[in-house]
């Protein structure tokens, strides 16, 4: 785990208009890593197996990112310097190669002298999340055109200006000669506005992000060469660094230092400037030139990579998270110490077993994708450990025989309906079968994911963190799947017939016959309230059977304890975020006949055309219908007296 000290270098001069720019710079931050390893699987204290992968090339990019990546603040050159420049506090998150399919498509569509040559030699694009302090005291109306650069930093003048020569431009005066490539950027900020209007969130930052694509046409300046040179550099004498850096400007209102409610009235431009090196974003996989050859053309186009041929064929996966233990400590909330708790089961959910166990019965043969916080990670991942080496009949009493009970047929059989939890299994016996093996057999694997959370961030942000790991989600892992649904880690999914899959189920959305050829969907959620005294794994699952299996108590409930948006899933080819209930796409760069279909008229209006079924008159075909699946949100707090668990058995 890691312990980030956030080190503010102020030169404390008495005239502040000469102040030189804050600096928050990684390398200065204090770690502290867990030194107990285990020395399997080449001493990596993540040993992988084929069920279960840690994402080691996340994890090196994190700690790369604490290592070289900094973020200053600087008043903008024809700006007067007034005020306190030091007061919004800036810091670099998670920046990746961007593998969006739509991002790809987006750049293709745009090239019209085909440079790119099809996608051999595609630009690279890149993305990277910023936070910044004090969201109100920023002027949304004043953000202008983001700027961003990929350089080389070589080791002579000759090297450099050999390098790409009339191409690029020297970065002014460096100690080292270093070329930089000038990028198209783009800032998003989608729930700004929202955050800033809200006085539940006063004080907080918000996590910005930055896309960026180079030009297309030169070898040198796609993902793949880039990450090639960063990868041969310790055999290099020539090249030295390469690193990606932006620059965002806005207006903000100042302080004069050491004054927190003394604001001056007029807004002042400045520059947010954040760099990272290479190795802190390069992926698992930076050839996006594979990607241009497997886009899909059209929404059913079968020679597509991302469009499959049959809901078996299709690459499904579920994502959680970020995930976290969370405490009060001097008097604001933080992010619980594993050190201090070694009881705390770090970011696994309680409702982890409970709920993949739903998962394991309707969704076969996908991936389950669980983010936690980098801080806990460590501990995260001992815990996931010792839950698959559980035998299920500790986990799942007297389900595991129920449900599970016939090992022989686990590993051909589709969907295991929901209707076998009412099944009296006359084999009582228990198996020996333990959660890995079960998920072996069902071809599940689990794949988990560290996420860049420094205490700032965890503490001054809107749900710690989740913003940015939204367009992270996509942008790392959108060209690895066909589908991916984004959900809460305290939900499960269950299916209305005895029949589909999910696999099926959204596979016939997105790609079949009868598809609503929409880029992305919102299910529908019902919620029940799971009081302490049922938080185990066999109340909650008791609960879950009570509720899916009683016709009365099923409509009672999609009737009177629809609450809240649900969460969503998406075409992988078509999304450009996973905004927790909105999954977000670029309308101008959807395959033929793909179609934004997000409502956008608001929670009450959509629950009230959920309630009276009127919702496709204004949403037609975003919202999965109750004959389809639901999904379950099972909470540790009341939002609704009646919907809650066993509320009619009590």
């Amino acid at each position: 785990m890691f312990y980030c000290h956030f080190i503010l270098s102020r030169n404390l001069l008495n005239d502040v208009r000469h102040r030189p720019p804050v600096l928050y710079d990684y390398s200065t931050a204090k770690q502290k890593t867990d030194t107990t390893k285990d020395k399997t699987n080449n001493g990596s204290a993540y040993p992988t197996n084929d069920v279960l992968k840690f994402d080691e090339h996340v994890l090196a990019n994190i700690r790369e990112t604490y290592n070289g990546a900094r973020s200053f603040t600087q008043w903008s050159p024809n700006e007067t310097p007034h005020g306190d420049i030091g007061q919004f506090r800036t810091i670099p998150l998670h920046a990746t190669v961007d593998r969006r399919p739509i991002i790809v498509r987006k750049q293709l569509m745009k090239d019209k002298k085909n440079l790119a040559a099809g996608g051999k030699l595609l630009g690279c694009a890149i993305t990277g999340g910023i936070f910044i302090s004090d969201l109100e005291l920023l002027d949304l109306k004043k953000i202008y055109t983001p700027t961003c650069n990929v350089c080389f930093q070589f080791s002579n003048q000759e090297d450099m200006d050999n390098f790409l020569p009339n191409v690029g431009y020297e970065a002014g005066k460096q100690s080292t000669p270093t070329k930089c490539f000038e990028g198209e950027a783009t800032a998003y900020e989608k729930f700004a506005s929202w955050q800033k209007g809200d006085r539940r969130f006063k004080g907080y930052g918000y996590q910005w992000q930055v896309d960026c694509t180079l030009p297309n046409g030169i070898q040198e300046l796609t993902c793949r060469e880039i990450s090639r040179m960063q990868g041969e550099i310790d055999l290099l004498d020539d090249l030295q660094k390469i690193y990606f850096k932006t620059k965002l400007e806005m207006d903000g209102w100042f302080r004069w230092p050491g004054y927190d409610d003394d604001v001056e009235s007029l807004a002042r431009r400045f520059g947010i400037h954040t760099e990272w090196p290479w190795t802190a974003l390069m992926s698992h996989d930076d050839d996006r030139s594979a990607i241009a050859n497997g886009l899909s053309m059209s929404w059913n186009d079968m020679n597509s990579k991302f469009v499959p041929s049959s809901h078996h064929e299709m690459s499904l996966a579920h994502v959680e998270g970020p995930g976290y233990d969370q405490n009060e400590y001097s008097g604001h909330l933080s992010l619980k110490s594993m050190t201090s708790d070694k009881l705390s089961k770090g970011g696994i959910h309680p409702r982890f077993a409970s709920n993949l166990f739903h998962l394991i019965r309707n969704a076969p043969g996908t991936t389950h994708i669980v983010a936690v916080v980098d801080g806990q990670a460590q501990r995260s991942y001992k815990e996931l450990l010792a839950l698959l080496n559980t035998n299920i009949s500790e986990l799942f009493k007297v389900y595991e025989n129920r449900v599970f009970g016939n090992a022989g047929k686990l590993d051909d059989q589709d969907l295991i309906p929901i209707s076998s939890m009412n099944l009296m299994n006359s084999n009582s016996s228990q198996s020996s079968m333990t959660l890995l093996e079960l998920l072996r057999l069902r071809n599940i694997k689990i794949h988990m994911v560290p996420i860049i959370t420094p205490s700032l961030v965890f503490e001054k942000t809107v749900c710690s963190g989740q913003y940015s790991f939204a367009i992270y989600l996509a942008a790392r892992y959108s060209a690895d799947y066909q589908v991916i649904m984004y959900v809460d880690g305290d939900t499960a999914m269950i299916e209305s017939n005895n029949e589909r899959t999910l696999n099926e189920i959204l596979y016939d959305r997105f790609f079949g016959r009868k598809s609503s050829k929409c880029a992305g969907h919102r299910m529908r959620l019902i919620e029940q309230y799971v009081k302490p005294e049922y938080n185990n794994n066999e109340s909650v699952l008791q609960c879950t059977q009570s509720l899916a299996l009683d016709k009365r108590k099923w409509q009672y409930a999609l009737k009177n304890c629809n609450l809240k948006e649900g969460h969503i899933v998406a075409r992988t080819d078509s999304v450009y975020a996973f905004n927790v209930h909105h999954p977000d796409t670029l309308p101008d760069y959807l395959p033929e006949g793909v179609k934004d279909c997000i409502s956008r008229v608001g929670w009450n209006r959509d629950k009230a055309a959920l309630d009276n079924g009127t919702i496709d008159e204004y949403a037609p075909g975003y919202f999965l219908g109750e004959d389809e699946f639901v999904q379950l949100h099972l909470r540790d707090r009341e939002r609704k007296t009646e919907c809650a668990c066993f509320m009619n058995n009590e």
